[in-house]
């Protein structure tokens, strides 16, 4: 085993080598380098509050990036399914254990919105959990299909990222 182990490493070497690869890590300044604008929408769908959270950490880092890179972000946030329930106005729609995670979510929310975000609610997904309209966040925009919404943002460039 280890002498196929050592082979290997010899022969990544010699096609490394003869094809011009490194295996040095890349930052990626090159590829930022080639745009100014970037167009990217996020599918929240997770019903899990920490992974919820978690994700919208995320969305929040790779945000603070493209931004750090010199790039101009048009961020789409599109929600559906069972993370629906924790973009309401009250607690009605979650466990009472959530609570704590719920006010976390809603001070990004707020905070995307302030960042220029567009969120967009999905209303079949709302209406599966039982959610009336009349219960979202104002900063949210209801869309009747997410899947239509989420389509056309791909068929105009934007960047599709799942978050389940």
């Amino acid at each position: 085993m280890k002498r196929m182990a050592q082979m290997w490493v010899v022969i990544s070497d010699i096609l490394f080598a003869q094809y011009g690869f490194s295996a040095e890590v890349y930052s990626n300044d090159d590829v930022v380098a080639k745009n100014k604008e970037v167009k990217v929408y996020f599918d929240v769908n997770i019903g899990e509050s920490e992974k919820l959270a978690t994700r919208l950490q995320l969305i929040d880092k790779t945000y603070g990036d493209l931004i750090a890179a010199g790039l101009t972000p048009r961020v789409i946030v599109g929600i559906r399914g069972k993370a629906s329930n924790f973009f309401t106005k009250d607690d009605d729609y979650i466990l009472e254990t959530d609570i704590p995670i719920k006010k976390k979510i809603l001070a990004r929310v707020v905070q995307f919105k302030s960042a220029g975000f567009r969120l967009e609610q999905c209303s079949i997904a709302a209406a599966m959990q039982g959610i009336i309209e009349a219960d979202f966040l104002p900063q949210l925009e209801i869309v009747n299909n997410g899947y239509v919404s989420m389509i056309s943002y791909q068929h105009q460039g934007y960047a599709y990222v799942p978050m389940d």
